[in-house]
């Protein structure tokens, strides 16, 4: 596993608008630009919130990631808490 890529990705999308742009153009081709697990790469492109959070993915980084997917706080806690 490669949580370093992993927050590397969610930093880059969280602080620079073009990587954030291109992230949400086309999120597996953007995840594609970082040495992910497939395992890393199939929850950021779908999303898992419970699996990046497993990961170990920061929650400093991991909230702001959220919102500007637009996922609300409650959303955010219940993902977090539940598989699935």
């Amino acid at each position: 596993m490669s949580l370093y890529q992993v927050q590397k990705l969610v930093q880059s999308v969280n602080r620079d608008p073009e990587s954030r742009s291109r992230f949400l153009e086309s999120r597996k081709s953007f995840a594609q630009e970082f040495e992910l697990t497939d395992e890393e790469r199939d929850a950021l492109v779908n999303m898992n919130l419970y699996d990046l959070y497993d990961m170990g993915v920061h929650p400093l980084l991991l909230r702001p990631f959220t919102i500007i997917h637009g996922v609300s706080e409650p959303d955010y806690l219940q993902a977090i808490r539940e598989r699935g």
